[in-house]
């Protein structure tokens, strides 16, 4: 199904056929592929028990980085902020502008932007919107490449 929009609950989550193959793909490419994700479930009491650390490692993340709250909180990491970035590179070390940033949505691609990324749009889900109607939301940064979907842009990067 993978795909969806807007969930409510993330047990209503499921990932693209791709998403495993992309993720494996990049680990083997000596990448460390991290989720950088908003989960406002957590700050509207949607969350339950959700084991989110067994999504992600299920996908073949290497790790990952969650803003708990919603929009209105005021928060650091909340995408379009580039907060959970930050924290990625304090963990890793990570040079910013040697990192992709792939994401559907305008969101990730400020994110990305602001934190000096190379960012990748994808074409799946929000991502026609991304680079349609929103593009002007993110327009001051370019995209090195426009992906199909997640594999595409794995694919991209090795290949780059």
């Amino acid at each position: 199904m993978g795909g969806r929009a807007y969930l409510e609950h993330p047990w209503e989550y499921e990932p693209y056929p791709f998403t495993r193959e992309a993720f494996s793909l990049l680990r083997k490419n000596g990448f460390i592929p991290v989720v950088i994700t908003n989960q406002a479930c957590f700050a509207r009491g949607k969350a339950g028990d959700y084991d989110f650390d067994a999504e992600f490692r299920d996908i073949g993340a290497s790790d990952w980085f969650i803003c708990p709250h919603d929009s209105g909180d005021g928060c650091d990491c909340r995408k379009p902020k580039p907060g959970l970035l930050y924290q990625a590179r304090r963990k890793y070390g990570m040079d910013l502008s040697d990192t992709y940033m792939i994401g559907d949505r305008w969101s990730d691609m400020v994110a990305g932007g602001l934190a000096g990324c190379r960012l990748i749009p994808v074409m799946t889900c929000y991502g026609p919107e991304t680079m349609g109607p929103s593009r002007e939301k993110w327009g001051e940064y370019e995209p090195v490449y426009v992906a199909a979907d997640l594999l595409d842009a794995a694919k991209w990067i090795i290949s780059h």
